[in-house]
């Protein structure tokens, strides 16, 4: 039978949560379904995981596990993963998640009514025993948030989701065709690589992704509806973010001491944080897909956000300011202007969200969630025990019947 669906998962070092999210994806009953993992870890951990036993997740033919002999950054290994799937389908995900079953009734769907991308938005998502947040501590460990709706498939245009994304100097893959998490056309991404030898490009494999599909694709399908359940760990990047520990010098981090001799964005600071990952990422690709599409970066967002967000890099964040003024083409006083214009359009949107945040103070902010949740591979069954109970489906989602 030909592969439908190949589920991509990059890993280093993460044996703990990495054999539980194989675990879950091999317990879905369907020979649609390809598992791969590209595994550089230098523990050898994960490896003895998925070969112990009779009923060893490598006995099972779907899984296609990777080790690479030679040495991958992060981007690299994400690159390793997809380029070793070969369902019609791909989607990626992190070492800490794992899928719903319905992920596979979403490809077929994508295959017969030519669709070419997926992107659900979070809808429901695991947190992990050993996460930790500044705010509620240890308050969402262990938790499933569950979906207190589903909504309709909404065509979206491509060109459109890029202009979007590049006002808002592409901090996220919101609102974006995305691969990470979404339900891609393996030949799309395939026409990506062609353009530029490698599926994804900088720091941030999938805002990468998200920024190249949008310049690959002319429509995506964006659906309120849980198709994988994403995690965080206390070990992931989420987990430092909500730590406030998720910034450094660039050559002291794995995700960025490469590009710090190979090159770093011109006009993005040079530090190591969410936003100038992000922003470096998406850069990378344009400039590899539509350089033409440079200027159209909302440099003066980025300067913005990193302004307020990371003031102890005020040196890093001032030498980008020159740089990024001559790539958009206006004088370094106007620039200035249009990022002050910027940091307060920001510092607003900020507050309204901390408002709004103030009026749920609980831990889960009005969110319906199940407790006690101790691995990854424990919460699909929550979850579709949950859908079950509203009757909610994936006919139903994509037939319009939205509840």
């Amino acid at each position: 039978m030909e592969t439908l669906l190949s589920i991509a998962i990059p890993t280093h070092n993460r044996a703990k949560y990495a054999i539980h999210a194989i675990k879950s994806i091999l317990a879905i009953n369907s020979q649609k379904l390809e598992l791969v993992v590209s595994d550089t870890s230098t523990d050898g951990e994960l490896e003895a995981l998925v070969r112990q036993g009779e009923s060893a997740p490598c006995a099972d033919p779907r899984l296609k596990y990777l080790r690479p002999t030679e040495r991958l950054d992060m981007t690299g290994n994400h690159n390793n993963a997809i380029g070793a799937a070969t369902g019609a389908f791909v989607c990626l995900i992190g070492d800490d998640d794992t899928i719903t079953a319905d992920l596979i009734l979403a490809a077929e769907w994508a295959q017969a009514n030519q669709i070419d991308v997926i992107a659900p938005t979070v809808m429901s998502n695991y947190v992990w025993p050993d996460f930790r947040s500044r705010h509620f501590g240890a308050g969402h460990a262990g938790r499933l948030y569950l979906p207190s709706r589903i909504g309709p498939v909404n065509y979206r245009q491509s060109p459109d989701s890029l202009t979007q994304a590049l006002s808002n100097a592409a901090q996220g893959t919101d609102g974006l065709p995305k691969i990470y998490h979404g339900v891609v056309r393996r030949s799309v991404l395939e026409k990506a690589k062609q353009l530029t030898g490698a599926y994804f490009h900088g720091s941030s494999p999938d805002v990468s992704g998200a920024i190249g599909l949008a310049l690959c694709t002319e429509r995506f399908v964006e659906i309120d509806y849980p198709l994988t359940i994403p995690g965080a760990s206390g070990g992931s990047n989420t987990g430092r973010s909500a730590m406030n520990q998720h910034k450094g010098k660039l050559g002291q981090e794995d995700q960025t001491k490469a590009f710090e001799t190979a090159g770093w964005s011109d006009g993005v600071p040079r530090f190591f944080s969410v936003e100038t990952v992000w922003a470096h990422a998406a850069l990378e690709t344009i400039v590899k897909i539509a350089p033409e599409n440079l200027q159209r970066f909302n440099f003066a967002r980025l300067i913005a956000v990193c302004e307020v967000l990371h003031k102890d890099y005020a040196n890093e964040i001032a030498e980008a300011v020159p740089r990024a003024a001559g790539i958009v083409g206006m004088d370094e006083g106007a620039f200035l202007k249009k990022v002050a214009a910027e940091r307060g359009q920001y510092r607003r949107q900020r507050l309204v969200k901390l408002l709004r945040r103030a009026m749920k103070p609980t831990v889960a902010g009005g969110r319906e969630f199940k407790g006690g949740i101790d691995r990854v591979d424990l919460a699909p069954p929550v979850l579709e025990a949950h859908m079950q109970s509203r009757h909610w489906n994936w006919a139903d989602a994509v037939n319009g019947r939205s509840k």
